[in-house]
């Protein structure tokens, strides 16, 4: 009876080293899911940053665009104010000459951001 029963004692401690084992392993794929899962959830999250910066980059472009146009139509309207004053013979007030250069400045500023733009979204965010 006693040889039975360390028989018995053997099988048992056998089958919780298996169990165990098998815990463990379960316990392994649960991890590896679980950071397979939340690398996946950060990837999709930067993705969508990336579809944000390229909307946004576009957008500003458009801003500079319209910007520069409406600049430029107010640099033919200083050039006709400033083409007017000649004719009938006066000079300028100062402050108009600063518009001209402040003008002059921005359309320059425009150009250099526009073209800033144009090679960001040559890197293809999304």
């Amino acid at each position: 009876m006693n040889t039975q029963k360390r028989v018995f004692n053997k099988l048992a401690e056998e089958t919780k080293v298996e169990l165990a084992t098998q815990k463990v392993e379960l316990a392994l794929v649960d991890d590896f899911i679980k950071q397979y899962n939340e690398a996946n959830k950060l990837t999709s999250k930067a993705y969508g940053g990336s579809f944000k910066i390229d909307a946004a980059l576009k957008s500003m472009l458009k801003d500079y665009d319209a910007a520069g146009k409406s600049f430029l139509k107010a640099n033919a309207r200083y050039q006709e104010l400033e083409n007017s004053a000649k004719k009938i013979g006066i000079d300028l007030d100062a402050k108009y000459k600063n518009y001209k250069s402040d003008i002059s400045k921005t359309l320059k500023e425009i150009d250099s951001a526009s073209k800033k733009i144009l090679q960001a979204l040559k890197l293809d965010f999304v």
